[in-house]
């Protein structure tokens, strides 16, 4: 009887037991689960915290850099330092540098960093005399500009006589320093003429050229041709600064004209100072005229 209450009072303290051990695990594992929500959610506030630190840094240099640059830009752009105290003119050598300051507009005193230089090197080329112009900073103060002149090559009669250069472009109208050049007559449209313009007709170039050329032979040493007239039928018409030769060449066919003359050079050479004309421009014929001897 007292055995089998003893085994009854085992068993039942076995239970409490088991039932104590049991809250106990609940309460254990609900304080780890507590613990690591609170790690997890530390970890994230500390994450997100040196997330906001990082972009206010660089948020914080990028305006500080943004500041020095523009207090770098304000002083660039409005020290006296980098006022423009020299202006340098090269290559110039027909055109007066005052003239060439008036065309290039006022500088000294503007700020060389903001200087538009296309914009200046566009005035100048505009021009008549400029076939190129470049223009450069020279660090702090100063600017050169250098430009290339056309050079002038012969006269042209149009509504007036200008000079003009070997492309064509009309320089000015003629002085007296130019009036050795040669003068080329062409027919004139009736349109004003403007300078710096090409002005001239098809052929006009091609018929300085071959004057240029014989010019420099032997044939015309005493006596250069000194007009080249371009008629309305295709064909120049070369004179002697005497008036007492001409030579006439077809446009069309000027170059093929030219060679035919070489070949009867030698033989007309001799002679030269009784002939009137020498035709050229017919196809395969050669047409000399003497002069009249009374």
């Amino acid at each position: 009887m007292n055995y089998a209450l003893a085994e009854q009072k085992k068993l039942g303290g076995s239970w409490k037991v088991m039932r104590l051990q049991k809250r106990n695990k609940r309460k254990k594992g609900g304080r780890q689960r507590d613990s690591k929500e609170d790690t997890s959610l530390f970890l994230t506030l500390s994450a997100l915290v040196k997330t906001l630190l990082d972009w206010f840094t660089k948020l914080l240099l990028a305006g500080a850099v943004a500041y020095g640059v523009y207090l770098g830009y304000q002083f660039v752009t409005t020290s006296p330092q980098f006022e423009i105290s020299q202006v340098t003119l090269t290559g110039n050598k027909t055109l007066p540098e005052q003239e060439l300051h008036e065309w290039l507009g006022p500088v000294t005193g503007e700020n060389i960093f903001l200087l538009d230089l296309e914009n200046l090197s566009t005035r100048l080329a505009r021009h008549p005399w400029i076939q190129s112009v470049s223009v450069r900073k020279v660090f702090p103060q100063d600017i050169v500009v250098d430009v290339k002149e056309r050079k002038p090559y012969a006269r042209i009669k149009l509504d007036q006589v200008y000079v003009m250069d070997n492309f064509g472009i009309l320089l000015s109208l003629e002085t007296p320093a130019y009036r050795h050049l040669p003068l080329i007559i062409q027919p004139w449209s009736g349109e004003k003429t403007g300078l710096g313009q090409n002005a001239a007709l098809e052929g006009v170039i091609q018929s300085l050229q071959t004057m240029h050329y014989l010019n420099k032979m032997s044939f015309f040493a005493d006596n250069p041709i000194k007009t080249a007239d371009v008629d309305d039928f295709s064909r120049v018409t070369f004179t002697t600064q005497d008036g007492r030769l001409k030579i006439f060449m077809g446009l069309e066919t000027i170059e093929q004209d030219f060679q035919n003359f070489l070949i009867v050079r030698d033989t007309l050479e001799k002679d030269r100072k009784n002939i009137e004309y020498i035709d050229l421009s017919f196809k395969d014929k050669i047409v000399v005229k003497q002069k009249t001897r009374l």
